[in-house]
């Protein structure tokens, strides 16, 4: 199965890896390498200058320039670029388990107006200001520090008897060969009842420098996610594997 990418957004991923490697372009120009009209390059143009991507100027655009020595900041651009696609795939009236992922965590961050029910062993979710119609569950157990996560009979027995719609499931590493993973075996039960305990599907959110990872427990399979959502700098040969597999894949520009 090939990309599930609308047009336009391949378009736009395409324009962005022009401006990476030419440093600047022209509307005429682009309109020609794409065989569509210049208003509808200023209308590419101008999402990823909202997107803080590129730079306009008249005639054309350029590249913004990450810093290279600030991969902090590269990172939280990101993680917040991820969560913030994810948020589209929650709906009203939905019950989702997010897990101790940091990434998993960002999504409530961009809930707004969406009266859900969030079910998550992550104690740092207790300090976020949520919107008022966010319900918050935490499953309780073992608090593992400094992450702050809920783990243990506790937490697994709590979480084997609810269900939810949907899970969104941060991991350490995703490979064709080990599957999901975490470092923490801790962790493993309860990312696994939250992959299997749902209705609808599991979104797994990781940065593209998590593909191809291999950490030391497995959580879950390819087969459990029904999508990945991830940044624009993944590997497209990995994308498309996963996307042979049945797994749909969504790029968040970041």
């Amino acid at each position: 199965m090939k990309t599930n990418m609308n047009i336009i957004d391949i378009r736009r991923k395409k324009i962005i890896d022009i401006l990476k490697k030419e440093k600047s372009a022209g509307v005429v120009e682009l309109s020609k390498t794409f065989e569509v009209s210049p208003l509808t390059i200023r209308r590419d143009l101008n999402h990823l200058m909202k997107l803080g991507l590129i730079e306009r100027f008249h005639g054309g655009a350029k590249i913004i320039e990450k810093p290279l020595n600030d991969e902090n900041m590269i990172l939280k651009q990101k993680k917040n670029a991820i969560a913030k696609k994810a948020a589209e795939y929650i709906n009203n009236d939905e019950t989702i388990f997010i897990n101790s992922s940091s990434t998993a965590l960002l999504v409530l961050k961009y809930l707004k107006d969406k009266r859900v029910t969030v079910i998550t062993n992550n104690g740092k979710a207790l300090a976020l200001d949520l919107d008022s119609k966010v319900s918050l569950v935490l499953t309780g157990g073992n608090i593992r520090f400094p992450k702050e996560t809920l783990t243990g009979e506790f937490a697994i027995n709590n979480l084997s008897k609810v269900t939810a719609t949907k899970s969104v499931i941060g991991v350490s590493g995703l490979s064709f060969e080990m599957g999901l993973t975490s470092p923490n075996l801790d962790e493993v039960a309860v990312n696994q009842l939250m992959l299997s305990r749902v209705t609808e599907g599991v979104i797994v959110v990781a940065e593209s420098g998590k593909l191809g990872l291999n950490n030391t427990f497995i959580s879950g399979e390819i087969s459990d996610i029904s999508m990945l959502i991830t940044d624009s700098d993944a590997d497209r040969r990995f994308i498309e594997r996963l996307e042979d597999m049945g797994v749909r894949v969504i790029l968040a520009e970041y």
